[in-house]
């Protein structure tokens, strides 16, 4: 004969009541919010601010020196972008990770300089497949294979970001580009200045609009100096949008736990820079090219 056992009875506890359990939702959920609204008043570090400053100041000079001048500007920032950015996100492998952003961030922007021709950028895709191939089996070669995923999208991320700068190297080539580029970076670095605003009281959520209007002005300046090779709406378009842009990738960073370190505010900074080359190009393409 086989023993049947009674299932153990479960013991409610009887303070438990529908009520008590809709009130710990309640403060989980308010938790949460005010855990949101602690990091989005943290400010963007004053290093990250002149590292961006800095760069951009680099590659709006070097644009006026034509395109193997900026591409050299770049890879000067990939190689900035590479030492800080692991330690920004706090890679599991950061030494080999740093080498994978690295190889990206000086072999993009050196093929786009490097390439004379009316399609400047029709090699880009094989320094850029190389080095994702090099971030796969970087992370295939790791002794230990903890956080692999996180490590492999913040490699990729990098590389990401210095694929995006690249097209900055060829904006000089195009009638007006220079003035594009100096528009663009006279943006970023008016932007990231006012973003500090956000240190003062509450001020932290409305900074965007002042970013955005900072950015716009200080490209319509560079309008008015431009002697006609850049116009208004061209130029505040462009300010407007690299300054949105390169603002909220700041934001976005700066709440990570090891962004007030030197080597990550110095990625930040130089990613924010970065990451607008795209949209830079582009515009540049569709006003003049």
């Amino acid at each position: 004969m086989f023993r049947v056992h009674e299932a153990d009875p479960v013991i409610h506890d009887p303070s438990e009541t529908r009520a008590s359990r809709r009130a710990a939702r309640a403060a989980a959920v308010e938790a949460a919010a005010n855990d949101a609204q602690a990091r989005d008043a943290v400010p963007v570090p004053v290093v990250t601010t002149v590292a961006t400053t800095a760069m951009a100041l680099l590659v709006a000079v070097s644009g006026l020196s034509g395109q193997l001048v900026t591409s050299l500007a770049l890879v000067f920032a990939g190689v900035v972008l590479a030492w800080g950015w692991p330690t920004l996100l706090e890679s599991p492998s950061p030494r080999w990770s740093g080498v994978v952003v690295g190889i990206g961030g000086v072999a993009v922007p050196a093929t786009a300089g490097l390439t004379p021709d009316a399609e400047q950028l029709r090699w880009l895709p094989v320094p850029i497949g190389i080095t994702l191939i090099l971030c796969f089996l970087q992370q295939l070669l790791r002794h230990d294979r903890t956080r692999l995923t996180e490590g492999l999208a913040g490699t990729i991320a990098g590389l990401a970001i210095a694929t995006a700068g690249a097209p900055l190297a060829v904006v000089p080539v195009y009638p007006g580009g220079s003035a594009f580029l100096l528009a663009a970076m006279s943006a970023v670095v008016a932007g990231c200045l006012v973003e500090q605003l956000g240190r003062v009281g509450a001020v932290q959520r409305w900074v965007l609009a002042p970013v955005l209007l900072a950015g716009g002005l200080a490209a319509y300046a560079v309008a008015l100096l431009a002697d006609g090779t850049l116009t208004a709406v061209p130029a505040m378009l462009i300010g407007v949008l690299v300054a949105a842009i390169s603002h909220a990738l700041r934001r976005v960073m700066a709440v990570q736990p090891t962004a007030a370190a030197v080597p990550s505010a110095l990625a930040n900074g130089t990613a924010s820079v970065l990451v607008v080359g795209v949209v830079v190009y582009l515009l540049t393409r569709v006003f003049v090219g």
